[in-house]
């Protein structure tokens, strides 16, 4: 009975010890014990820079390149036919306006001119003479000597001279015109660049001889993109840098501005004159033209390095607001310089708002944000 009585002390012992190691985790692990979970850290707060939003009236130079080309182009070509006597300008030659470029053989046309003025001589000596006959044929008429048939054949052959006389005198005039064209002359001030003929060829009427530029003005044809045609206007100054003069600033003006696009490239030609009264500018040069669009309303402006672009397109910007950041989705206006003009798609940016510039990358929404140094 005594062995018994053990047993059940002992047993109950063990189950005491059993309750109070359970006990012990429960004391030390409080609130986790409960089931409820345990709270993380925040994370630290991201160093970065900032730099204020702006707002101000935007034109950005717009910088493009074109090609620099004569103001006139002329493939000067012979009027009549005839035989390459004599080459005057060469190749590179800069000639004046009615400066003998080639002359053509004349001998032929001289010795038909002659000819003609010969016959126009002869013929007026027998007008003179029929004139004569006419007056003595109405005398005889008056005194009834001669019927008034013969004296009408009198004046038919009167008429039938002076009829011959204008036209040999109109092909004396055609022969002196084809004479003096046989002279091939300048057009216009400026430079040969091509030669079409030589002496000893044949030449049919309108056959090239020379061709002619004229470099006094340079016109420059710049392709514009169709998204800033509209903000240039014909009669605009600009600003003119030719790549074989480093250093030579210029100035143009826009002449005109084509009003049909290039279908592949959806720009539309616009052509820039420049002075070029020292012949120095060449064609086929490679020009550089800046121009300074009509301004843009007020836009918000931020440095370049705030904006974090996205695969689709556009970018957001990372505002700080009480050291704590916000993704402000934007769309791109204009980029000049170090700028970018940008239109907030939410609105929720404003002048003096501050943007990240340095670490903005990293940065999630409504994560704490601590200044490094801010831009000014």
């Amino acid at each position: 009975m005594a062995i018994k009585l053990f047993d059940i002390k002992a047993d109950r012992l063990m189950r005491t010890l059993l309750v109070a190691l359970l006990t012990i985790p429960l004391l030390f692990c409080g609130d986790v014990a409960l089931g409820e979970p345990a709270k993380t850290k925040p994370p630290p707060a991201a160093l970065v820079v900032t730099a204020p939003v702006e707002q101000a009236q935007v034109r950005p130079p717009l910088t493009l390149v074109g090609t620099t080309q004569p103001r006139y182009t002329a493939e000067v070509a012979c009027e009549v036919e005839g035989l390459v006597e004599r080459l005057d300008a060469r190749k590179g030659d800069r000639v004046r306006k009615g400066d003998i470029l080639a002359r053509q053989r004349i001998l032929t046309r001289k010795l038909r001119l002659q000819e003609s003025r010969a016959q126009r001589r002869e013929v007026l000596a027998r007008i003179e003479k029929a004139e004569a006959d006419v007056r003595r044929a109405e005398r005889l008429f008056v005194q009834k000597f001669i019927s008034e048939e013969q004296l009408q054949e009198r004046r038919t052959d009167l008429d039938a001279l002076r009829q011959q006389e204008r036209r040999l005198s109109a092909s004396i005039r055609i022969v002196e015109d084809s004479l003096a064209r046989m002279e091939i002359r300048a057009p216009f001030d400026g430079s040969v660049v091509a030669e079409r003929t030589e002496v000893g060829q044949w030449l049919e009427a309108g056959d090239p001889v020379i061709v002619l530029t004229d470099l006094s003005v340079i016109h420059i044809m710049v392709p514009v993109p169709e998204q800033q045609i509209g903000r240039i206007t014909q009669g605009d100054s600009v600003a003119v840098t030719i790549d074989a003069f480093p250093g030579r600033a210029l100035s143009g003006t826009i002449a005109a501005i084509v009003p049909r696009a290039d279908t592949g490239s959806r720009s539309f030609p616009v052509q820039v004159n420049v002075d070029n009264a020292d012949g120095a500018i060449l064609a086929g040069m490679l020009a550089r033209v800046t121009f300074h669009p009509v301004t843009l309303p007020a836009a918000l402006v931020v440095p370049k390095d705030a904006l974090v672009p996205q695969p689709e397109g556009g970018g957001y910007l990372v505002k700080v607001s009480d050291g704590t950041a916000s993704w402000v989705q934007v769309r791109v206006l204009e980029s000049y310089g170090d700028r970018y003009a940008v239109d907030p798609l939410n609105k929720d940016l404003a002048a003096g708002d501050r943007v990240i510039v340095r670490g903005n990358e990293r940065v999630r929404p409504g994560q704490h944000v601590r200044e490094a140094a801010p831009t000014p």
